[in-house]
């Protein structure tokens, strides 16, 4: 199967923008406006979430992310472990903890071909399809992924209720409009921005993807969409070999530590929030820049990819910008670090939110 074909993202209308590691100048096309930006989104537009009482973090997740794919690189067993290792030490507790429903075949559709979702829905993926997606599909896949779909849209709503919300899962950023890819069967950050732009709940959002991998599913889908900024700050000689541009991609040589990376990472945060003045930022907190990820090649360690998580955290705080938390990939060779590296994501937001 020739993959380069599968989604066009029109490439002719927009010069790729990379960088090893300093890149210049910023996408007008996508900036706001130049007055104040509207704070309605900070300080909450009346969701009223069922179920949530707002005494500390808002965290989302359901059992049913921890899906059965076999022996495989990909540990779905991680989510239940950080839920459970939050909740023993005290950093959240169960009245944190919100379930979410499964996102409609609707507000898929607004991300995903009709053609695609049919062959999900009836299980008629080609033999190909399955090869580039890298999991063996289910039922128990599908049913687990619009399941986590829907907790990316509950943790989008979350935050703008609350400033900040974690999702113990999502951040499947490599599936395209027409099909799955790289362990992503649907684009659950990508869905979630979209149902909140269509009930004109935002006008604008940011995706800030700190996985190891390029976004490239995430900036397919939104390579013509001026309400959506995306950047993606990744090792550049890593999967995918094709990456389609986002609006900032900082390519990055293998072996960058901390201090290289969270320089970068820094003035292109503080940039993200000046510049283009989204009412919501996505955040996916990728663990696998870790240096001894099994998927990974930059070499940060795990006090580095908490700094990592403090500084974006911080700045989009300072800015007034809500931030909606995923967890996106995470391989290393001891899964305990990955679990550990999620965990401390969230204790960073926990911190954030009881202002210490």
């Amino acid at each position: 199967m020739d993959t380069t074909n599968l989604c066009d993202v029109a490439d002719s209308r927009r010069t790729r923008r990379t960088a090893t590691p300093h890149p210049s100048g910023s996408d007008a096309r996508k900036s706001g406006s130049t007055g104040d930006r509207d704070t309605g989104a900070r300080q909450g537009r009346g969701i009223g979430i069922p179920g949530y009482r707002d005494t500390g973090i808002p965290v989302v997740h359901h059992p049913a992310y921890e899906f059965d794919i076999g022996p495989h690189v990909f540990p779905t067993r991680k989510y239940r472990l950080i839920r459970t290792r939050l909740l023993q030490e005290d950093t959240i507790h169960e009245s944190d903890i919100v379930m979410p429903e499964s996102a409609s075949d609707e507000q898929v559709a607004l991300v995903h071909t009709a053609d695609y979702v049919r062959k999900i829905k009836e299980g008629d993926l080609s033999v190909p399809e399955q090869m580039i997606l890298e999991v063996p599909f289910s039922p128990g896949l599908r049913d687990g992924m619009w399941l986590c779909t829907g907790g990316s849209i509950l943790t989008a709503r979350l935050a703008l209720e609350s400033g900040i919300c974690a999702h113990l899962g999502g951040g499947f950023h490599h599936a395209f409009p027409d099909h799955g890819e790289g362990f992503c069967l649907i684009n659950d950050v990508a869905i979630a921005i979209r149902t909140l732009l269509s009930e004109g709940v935002i006008e604008r959002a940011a995706v800030v993807d700190c996985d190891v991998h390029h976004g490239n599913g995430t900036a397919a889908v939104f390579s013509d969409d001026p309400a959506v900024y995306t950047f993606s700050m990744h090792q550049e000689r890593n999967y995918p070999a094709w990456k389609p541009p986002s609006d900032l991609d900082i390519g990055l040589d293998d072996g960058v530590g901390d201090e290289e990376y969270i320089s970068i990472l820094q003035r292109h945060a503080a940039e993200i929030a000046s510049n283009h003045r989204p009412e919501l930022v996505f955040y996916l907190a990728g663990a696998d820049p870790y240096c001894h990820d099994q998927l990974g090649g930059l070499d940060l360690t795990i006090d580095g990819l908490k700094r990592r998580d403090r500084v974006v955290m911080e700045t989009f705080q300072s800015a007034d910008v809500p931030l909606a938390v995923t967890l996106a990939g995470g391989y290393a060779i001891r899964p305990d670090d990955t679990v550990e590296i999620h965990c401390n994501t969230i204790r960073e937001a926990a911190r954030l939110v009881h202002g210490e």
